[in-house]
C-alpha cells in the first residue's frame, strides 16, 4: 500500500503544524478533507474522540489505541529524541527561575529513564554536580559510570543539599518526608506527568518553589517538536508500507 495524501485535522497544538510541513517537505501530499486521505495524523496525547469518524482509516497518533493506527509514542527512535528535547526545555524553565549557574549547582535527578539520561548528558556539560535517585543497580552503574553520584529512594528523607532537584518519575515521590529534608532555597521542577510526582499542596505550606515542567518539550520547541512527529511517522511508513 502505497500512502501519499494525509490530513491533520487538529492543529491546536503547533506541533501538528510543524509536522505537517515537515511530511509536506519529505513529498507527501496535504488535504483538508480526511476521507480522500490515505492517512491521518493525530496530535500527542490523543484523546478518544478524535478517532470519530476515522473507521478504517490509518492513523498516526500519540499514546493512545486504535485498530489501524501506529503510535509514534511506541518508537523507541522518536522517544529518544523527544527525551533530549525535553531535557533541553527543562534546563531553559530552570534558568529561568533560578538566580545562580549551572556552574557547579547540586543537581539532584530522580528516576534514570530517557529523561533522566538526557539531562544528566546535558547538565554534565554545564559542570553541574550531579546525584541520581533510582532504584535498579543497573541505573545505579550506569549513573556512577557516567560521572554522577547515586543515592536510593531511601535517603531522599536523608538532609538534602540539592540546588536544583528534577523529578521525571511518574509518580509520588516527594510527599512531606522527602521534602521537609528539601533546603529551603531549592528549586524543584517535576518533569512527570499529571498528576506528577512532587506534593505540591505540602511543598506550598513549607514555602518550596516547585517548578510545572509538563507540556516539554512542546513548551520552547514547538518547530522541532513537531518535525520529529513527522520525521517518526515518515520512518514508520518507510518500515509498514514501502
Amino acid at each position: 500500500m502505497k500512502l501519499k495524501k494525509f490530513s491533520v485535522p487538529y492543529t491546536d497544538d503547533k506541533r501538528m503544524i510543524y509536522a505537517k510541513e515537515y511530511l509536506e517537505k519529505q513529498g507527501y501530499e496535504y488535504t483538508d478533507k480526511s476521507d480522500s486521505s490515505d492517512f491521518i495524523l493525530l496530535p500527542v496525547p490523543v484523546k478518544k474522540q478524535m478517532f470519530d469518524g476515522l473507521e478504517n482509516k490509518i492513523v498516526f497518533y500519540g499514546m493512545g489505541d486504535y485498530k489501524n493506527g501506529f503510535d509514534y509514542m511506541k518508537y523507541e527512535s522518536y522517544v529518544l529524541k523527544n527525551a533530549f528535547l525535553t531535557a533541553e526545555g527543562a534546563v531553559t524553565l530552570i534558568e529561568e527561575n533560578t538566580h545562580y549557574s549551572l556552574y557547579r549547582a547540586n543537581v539532584l535527578i530522580i528516576g534514570y529513564g530517557r529523561i533522566g539520561k538526557a539531562l544528566h548528558n546535558i547538565l554534565k556539560g554545564y559542570g553541574a554536580y550531579i546525584t541520581v535517585c533510582s532504584r535498579s543497580s543497573e541505573s545505579e552503574a550506569e549513573a556512577v559510570f557516567n560521572g554522577a553520584g547515586h543515592i536510593g529512594f531511601e535517603n531522599l528523607k536523608s538532609e538534602n543539599h540539592a540546588d536544583i532537584i528534577i523529578n521525571t518519575v511518574p509518580h509520588m515521590v516527594l510527599t512531606k518526608s522527602e521534602l521537609s529534608a528539601v533546603k529551603k532555597d531549592a528549586l524543584i521542577l517535576d518533569l512527570a506527568s499529571f498528576p506528577g510526582g512532587v506534593d505540591t499542596l505540602v511543598a506550598d505550606s513549607m514555602g518550596l518553589l516547585v517548578l510545572n515542567g509538563r507540556r516539554m518539550p512542546a513548551r520552547y520547541a514547538e518547530k522541532t517538536a513537531g518535525y520529529l512527529i513527522g520525521e517518526a511517522v515518515s520512518d514508520i511508513i518507510k518500515e509498514e508500507f514501502n
